[in-house]
C-alpha cells in the first residue's frame, strides 16, 4: 500500500473516531506509519487494526461528552449532509447528460448513479443511528423496530421526492437568490471563535472585506455569466449558422418572440444582484454596523451556496428561452453550450462543498457549553 493511500486511510479512521479521541490516535497512528518500515510492519495491517479501533471504539453520548439529544442532533446534521451530497451529484449527472451521453462518458451514468446511492445510503444510517439514539431508554426491540422501519421508508420516500424536484425547482429558482440573501443577512452570528473556525482557513487569512469582494465578484459575475448563456451562447449553440439579431427575428417571425424569455432571465439574474450588493457594501466599509454578521466565514460559505444555486437554477430562468428557440426551430430545449456544462460542473463542485463542509455538525472539541 502506498504512502499516500495508507496516509489517506489513516486520516479517514481519524475522522471517523468522537472527536475527544481524534488527537491521541492521529498522533500515535502518525508514529507507527512512521516506524513501521523499521518495524517491519505492512501498512496495510496498520490500517487495518486502525479502522478495528474505530469499530471497537464506544458510540454512546458520554463517548462524545454530550447529552443523548445533542448527539442525535449532530447525526440528523451528517444524515442531511449526506443526502445533499446525493442530491448534489444525482442533480449534476441529470444536468450534464445532453454532454456526456454516449461513448466512455455514457457508460459511466451507471457507475455515478451507484455513487449517488452509496452516499445516499450512508445519510440513512446516519438518520436511523440518530433515531436509535433518541429512543435510547426504550426497548431494544422497539429502538431497532422504528430505526430499521425509518430506514427502509426512507428509500420509496426520497424516489417520490425526486418526482417532484423539478416543480420545486421552478417553484424556489426564481427566489434562490432572495433567500440566499435573508440567510446570510440575518441569520444570528455564534459568539465562540472557535465554532467559526473555517477550514482549512483561507476566508480568514485573506480577511473579510477581500473574500467580500471575492464573494461578490463570483456572485454578481456567475449571475451574469449565467444569463448570457441563457439568452446568447445557449441560442447560437442550438442554431449554428445564424447572428443573434438574425435568431431572435426568425423566433418573432414563427410566432414564438422572444421578449417575455428575456425578461424572465434578466429577473432572475437581478435577484442575485441583492447578494452581490450586499458583500460589495462589505467590502467597502467593512462588517460593522447592520453588517456585523458579515465575517468571512459567512460571506465564504453564501458564496459557494450562490454558486450551487446559480448552477443548478438558471435551467429555470432559461426554460421559456429554451422551448421557444426548440418550437421555433425544432431543436432540443436543453442546454447545449459548453457555457451550460461550466456551470453545472462548477455547481456539483460548490455543492459537495456545502453539503459535507458547511452541514456537517462543528466538532464536539470546539463546540461550547451550552451544546453539550
Amino acid at each position: 500500500m502506498s504512502g499516500r493511500i495508507t496516509r489517506g486511510a489513516l486520516a479517514m479512521a481519524v475522522r471517523l473516531l468522537p472527536d475527544a479521541r481524534r488527537e491521541r490516535y492521529r498522533e500515535e497512528w502518525s508514529a507507527d506509519l512512521r516506524d513501521a518500515p523499521a518495524a517491519g510492519v505492512p501498512t496495510s495491517q496498520l490500517v487495518a487494526g486502525a479502522f478495528g479501533v474505530v469499530l471497537r471504539t464506544p458510540r454512546s453520548p458520554e463517548a462524545f461528552g454530550l447529552s443523548q439529544g445533542s448527539l442525535a442532533g449532530r447525526r440528523l446534521r451528517w444524515s442531511a449532509a449526506w443526502i445533499a451530497a446525493a442530491a448534489t451529484l444525482a442533480l449534476g449527472s441529470m444536468f450534464t447528460s445532453p454532454f456526456l451521453d454516449g461513448g466512455a462518458f455514457g457508460q459511466a451514468r451507471s457507475i455515478v448513479l451507484a455513487v449517488v446511492a452509496l452516499v445516499g445510503g450512508v445519510g440513512l444510517i446516519w438518520l436511523a443511528a440518530a433515531l436509535h439514539g433518541l429512543l435510547a431508554q426504550r426497548r431494544a426491540a422497539l429502538r431497532w423496530t422504528v430505526s430499521l422501519g425509518i430506514l427502509l421508508l426512507s428509500v420509496p420516500v426520497l424516489a417520490a421526492l425526486a418526482f417532484t424536484v423539478m416543480p420545486m425547482m421552478m417553484l424556489g429558482g426564481m427566489v434562490a437568490g432572495v433567500v440566499t440573501l435573508v440567510f446570510t443577512w440575518a441569520l444570528p452570528a455564534d459568539t465562540d471563535p472557535e465554532r467559526r473556525r473555517t477550514w482549512p482557513g483561507l476566508p480568514a487569512r485573506l480577511g473579510t472585506r477581500a473574500t467580500a469582494l471575492i464573494g461578490a465578484l463570483v456572485v454578481l459575475g456567475g449571475a451574469a455569466f449565467a444569463v448570457v448563456h441563457i439568452l446568447v451562447w445557449n441560442p447560437l449553440s442550438k442554431v449554428p449558422g445564424l447572428a443573434l439579431p438574425e435568431l431572435y427575428a426568425q423566433m418573432a417571425d414563427r410566432g414564438e418572440p422572444a421578449g417575455a424569455a428575456v425578461a424572465w432571465a434578466v429577473v432572475w439574474g437581478a435577484t442575485w444582484g441583492p447578494l452581490g450588493l450586499l458583500f460589495l457594501a462589505t467590502a467597502i466599509f467593512g462588517n460593522r454596523g447592520i453588517l456585523r454578521r458579515l465575517d468571512a466565514r459567512r460571506i465564504a460559505r453564501a458564496t459557494l451556496v450562490a454558486v450551487a444555486a446559480i448552477g443548478f437554477t438558471q435551467w429555470v430562468a432559461g426554460f421559456s428561452m429554451g422551448m421557444s428557440v426548440a418550437d421555433a426551430f425544432a431543436v432540443g430545449g436543453g442546454d447545449s453550450a459548453l457555457s451550460g456544462l461550466l456551470l453545472t460542473v462548477v455547481a456539483t463542485g460548490a455543492g459537495l462543498i456545502v453539503a459535507l463542509r458547511v452541514l456537517p455538525p462543528a466538532s464536539v472539541a470546539a463546540a461550547s457549553p451550552a451544546t453539550r
